[in-house]
């Protein structure tokens, strides 16, 4: 039985369970990998919710059953999956016990190209279903178009997708540290040869934020910076705050480093993983790493971006709009809605935004 939500206090996280609710299922990959996916079961058809880089499942359900996507989806007639990556906090077992340098050497290609289709096969053999509508943020709209630039076969398996927050390229982000990460890019490759995970799962970390960020902390400030400095989140207002500590006390919840320096490399365009000239060749038979080939992407898409997102900016987002054939829907949050990336997932706004303008409400029926 899965763990489904959070209350917080100041100096732990008590999980509360609902018997009989949710389920766990076990997916290994062909490369060995176990990943744990969670549901939330209905006979009705299914959703898949694919969380952002460094985080986990956690993420769809920390707000509680009145504000959560997992909760609202399945209230409104969905059979609710939720995914996590190889990696995270829920997955760090591989069944040929292969060496940590062995077990980190991915980017989020391998989750693209192994993890979402096994996933995906496993919970269309499950439900008897042929299609599933798919919900990602962030990283999750990254994979998806991975998944489909190398694998377009699974177009056909796909009934929607919405993308929140589309991340592929990030030449145009506002990110205010992405110049000295990309410039320090050498170093950090070198650091990546001895640092294999990053962004862990850390309790004493998680410990900090719940007593920092709870409403009533005189050391708030220090929790407002931290968001800014990551999201550009300026009110905490546009989340919950209550929630705060909830939500900052189960991220981050782990991934490779190799995954990391692939995002920094889309600072200079959509492609695959960046070995340099000698190993590219080998890999990819070229110098330079190919573009993952989004022509070949025909599921119907909505994308979801907003003016004041840092790392889905809109000029990235409307590159990738052009390159897609079946775009239904395109949708800018406008700036005086100062809507940043983390609301996307976290904000008390977004999701009955999200069920009103997408008929996501009433047998599973988009």
């Amino acid at each position: 039985m899965a763990n489904l939500w959070w209350k917080s206090s100041d100096k732990q996280r008590h999980v509360k369970r609902k018997p009989g609710f949710s389920e766990q299922h076990e997916v290994t990959t062909e490369d060995g990998y176990k990943l744990n996916i969670f549901r939330i079961p209905k006979k009705a058809p299914p959703v898949l919710l694919v969380h952002g880089i460094g985080d986990s499942s956690d993420c769809w359900l920390v707000l509680g059953p009145k504000h959560s996507l997992a909760y609202q989806l399945a209230d409104n007639g969905y059979d609710v999956w939720l995914f996590n990556a190889r990696g995270n906090r829920y997955n760090k077992e591989n069944v040929n016990k292969v060496p940590d340098k062995i077990f980190w050497d991915f980017s989020f290609e391998e989750i693209g190209y192994r993890d979402l289709p096994r996933t995906i096969d496993y919970i269309l053999n499950v439900t008897s279903i042929s299609k599933l509508t798919y919900i990602g943020f962030s990283q999750g709209t990254t994979v998806f178009l991975v998944m489909l630039s190398l694998r377009p076969e699974y177009n056909i398996k796909i009934e929607h997708a919405i993308l929140l927050a589309p991340v592929s390229s990030l030449i145009t982000t506002k990110y205010p540290l992405i110049d000295f990460f990309y410039n320090n890019l050498d170093k950090l490759k070198s650091l990546a040869r001895h640092i294999f995970e990053v962004f862990p799962f850390n309790e004493r970390l998680n410990r900090y934020h719940v007593a920092v960020c709870n409403p009533r902390s005189p050391l708030r400030l220090l929790c407002e910076s931290e968001l800014f400095v990551n999201f550009g989140l300026k009110k905490l207002t546009n989340l919950l705050p209550e929630k705060l500590p909830v939500i900052t006390s189960h991220i981050p919840a782990g991934t490779s480093s190799k995954l990391f320096l692939h995002f920094l490399q889309s600072y200079k365009g959509f492609r695959r993983y960046d070995y340099g000239g000698t190993r590219n060749k080998i890999v990819y038979s070229s110098p330079s790493p190919p573009e993952y080939d989004l022509s070949r992407i025909f599921v119907p898409v909505t994308l979801i971006t907003s003016e004041v997102d840092w790392f889905s900016a809109i000029d990235d987002v409307n590159v990738l709009k052009n390159k897609l054939q079946n775009v239904d829907k395109f949708i800018v949050i406008e700036k005086n809605r100062q809507f940043t990336h983390l609301e996307f997932i976290y904000g008390a706004r977004f999701v009955a935004d999200l069920l009103a303008n997408f008929a996501l409400v009433g047998n599973g029926e988009m």
